[in-house]
């Protein structure tokens, strides 16, 4: 029952897909590796489900769907402007997300487990990442905040996975071997990621459409 819970909840995620499909065309290209990774997320809830269903484990998927969604993250704060003035930081943290997953991937996980520690690494650094831009918004922005689809989206960054560093912590010593106190941080994170499809949701249908630019009439 539990399985068929979480997974519902999981598939939320085709409602922001489908309203980055709808508005695409007319958003501001700022927001494309967001949406990309909507869609990325969609694509992982739905194959987990499949393969979880007949193999028990989605192990394979998860971890493969962790580096492309941090990458694309990453992008997507160089979109918004996070590194200028320090483009090599967008190469480095690129080339520690994809070295990093590598090394445990082969070294630690061998893609029999997930990669806990990468999703802890990654998690923590796109937390850092969304605060600062949350705290450059704060001093730049004069407009409200609320409706500030770069405000939301890092505001639900923050909350999401903050939560996912906390349970991945929990998972790597032996925490969850409670189960009650287990099955409780499941539940929470459950809330958590359907609260942050909302919230991903909401930044799409705000997100500014592309700029139209008309030649000056003669």
């Amino acid at each position: 029952m539990d399985f068929i819970i979480d997974a519902v909840l999981s598939i939320f995620i085709i409602i922001p897909a489908i309203i980055g499909l709808i508005r695409f065309r007319k958003i501001s290209e700022a927001y494309y590796p967001f949406i990309y990774c909507i869609w990325i997320g969609f694509l992982n809830e739905t194959i987990s489900i499949i393969v979880i269903s007949l193999f028990r484990s989605n192990v394979v998927d998860l971890n493969i769907y962790i580096l492309l969604e941090s990458l694309l993250i990453a992008w997507q704060f160089r979109k918004w402007n996070l590194f200028d003035r320090k483009a090599l930081w967008f190469k480095v943290l690129v080339s520690f997300f994809v070295v990093t997953w590598g090394f445990e991937s082969l070294f630690i996980s061998k893609m029999k487990s997930f990669n806990s520690y990468f999703i802890i690494i990654y998690s923590t650094l796109i937390t850092f990442m969304s605060i600062s831009m949350i705290n450059r918004l704060i001093v730049t922005e004069r407009k409200s905040l609320i409706k500030n689809p770069i405000f939301i989206i890092c505001t639900a960054f923050v909350l999401y996975y903050t939560l996912g560093v906390l349970s991945e912590v929990f998972w790597i010593y032996g925490i969850n071997l409670n189960s009650d106190f287990g099955s409780g941080v499941q539940r929470i994170s459950v809330v958590t990621n359907f609260i942050t499809i909302i919230l991903y949701s909401i930044s799409i249908l705000w997100m500014p459409t592309k700029q139209r630019f008309t030649l000056p009439s003669s």
